[in-house]
């Protein structure tokens, strides 16, 4: 599992770094992932505008509010402590795994004002996602789950075997997924059915999943940043993973657009010094990428698409 830096720069600018070395109150409801933004498209008239998340974990603690064609709209910087991996609701709320914070903070639409900050019971979290009205959060060691409404976990979700948890998914089902690397230094995803009870080891190979993701027909996603294996796979459904996309560098996070015909990742060790990028899903073709106020020492972390207006 790729490491983190604790106390430091974070997981993203550390990934970023090898790759140049070549080496409290209710919750809104209504949540989960949206879509995409950047810089030198013309956006097709059937698609609304849509925010582009992501935050920074580097040299400075920030998040970054863009428009579809990669313009800066805003710096979010209230509450942010080591951000890791975000998500969006469809009704615009976006949220932030606020890892040195041990909370999830939760932006109203277009990032204009922090609304909540989810006591995550003393955990680090590193990544988060939302289905309808409830968040699951990937912890270093666990995941816990909010309730509508709950601004404290209302459950945990365990696997005796992590050693250090990654990213976190919602199917359209309402079943999430928790990617991780454990203590026999194997990497795996471990399904949870109604986001709760024990976990499901899937066979999910090849490469080392580290953000995951659902497609609306239920089939996976995932990064992986093994040194032979990296790239963004697909699988039919949870198994039969194979390689689709090969042009990013150091792909970690990932959210699809809320017509899901576009992904979106964070590259932070992208040939152009961290991007954010926009794929076709059909075509597999590169159409957005987003350089615009990230840079090597300062790359984005985590990356999510929410709907508009501005």
């Amino acid at each position: 599992m790729k490491p983190r830096l604790e106390g430091s720069l974070g997981v993203v600018a550390f990934a970023g770094l090898l790759s140049a070395c070549g080496a409290p109150a209710a919750m809104p409801a209504t949540l989960s992932p949206a879509a995409g933004d950047t810089a030198m498209r013309s956006v097709p008239a059937a698609r609304s505008r849509e925010f582009v998340f992501t935050c920074q974990n580097g040299t400075v603690f920030d998040c970054l509010i863009y428009t579809e064609h990669g313009k800066l709209l805003r710096t979010l910087t209230t509450g942010v402590e080591s951000p890791l991996g975000v998500a969006a609701g469809r009704d615009g709320l976006l949220y932030v795994a606020n890892e040195f914070a041990d909370n999830v903070l939760v932006y109203s639409v277009g990032g204009r004002s922090l609304l909540h900050e989810l006591d995550n019971g003393g955990n680090a979290p590193i990544d988060v996602a939302v289905f309808h009205d409830e968040v699951a959060v990937a912890n270093e060691h666990n995941v816990t789950v909010f309730k509508p409404g709950a601004t404290k976990p209302t459950r945990t979700l365990n696997d005796p075997n992590v050693l250090q948890g990654s990213g976190v998914a919602f199917d359209a089902k309402g079943n999430c997924y928790w990617s991780m690397s454990t203590e026999t230094s194997t990497v795996q995803v471990d399904e949870f059915v109604g986001c709760k009870g024990s976990p499901t080891v899937l066979n999910v190979r090849p490469g080392s999943p580290y953000g995951i993701a659902f497609d609306s027909s239920g089939n996976l996603y995932y990064a992986s940043y093994s040194s032979s294996a990296d790239g963004v796979y697909r699988c039919s459904g949870t198994s039969a993973c194979k390689l689709v996309y090969t042009q990013f560098v150091d792909p970690e996070y990932l959210n699809f657009s809320g017509d899901f015909k576009d992904l979106w990742l964070n590259d932070p060790g992208s040939s152009n010094g961290s991007a954010i990028d926009e794929v076709d899903v059909k075509t597999g073709k590169t159409i957005e990428t987003i350089t615009n106020g990230l840079s090597f020492f300062n790359p984005p972390s985590g990356v999510a698409v929410a709907p508009g207006p501005f």
